[in-house]
């Protein structure tokens, strides 16, 4: 299991090196989604169409009063806040 979770905190920063950002953020994989970004009087969403063709709005985190959308080569990553569920993975010896 700890190298599982080894392997996808490197591949997390090797991404984040890539898009020349250092956050701390949980990654989703919309490679195949259609999106779009929109500007409604300074606040930034980001809309994506889910696995049912639904749309699904989040809203764009801002950094400097800009928001953080990253762009590289053929890819956009956009830092945005949709409620999502954390999965806490914790070592049982370092129990209290």
């Amino acid at each position: 299991m700890k190298d599982i979770v080894e392997n996808f905190i490197n591949a997390k920063n090797t991404l984040n090196q890539k898009f020349d950002c250092n956050e701390d953020f949980f990654i989703k994989p919309l490679i195949d989604k259609k999106w779009a970004i929109k500007d409604n009087e300074g606040i930034f969403f980001l809309t994506y169409l889910d696995d049912n063709n639904n749309p699904k709005d989040c809203v764009i985190v801002k950094k400097n009063n800009k928001p953080m959308i990253y762009k590289k080569d053929n890819y956009t990553m956009v830092i945005g806040i949709e409620c999502v569920k954390l999965a806490f993975i914790l070592d049982n010896k370092n129990s209290l």
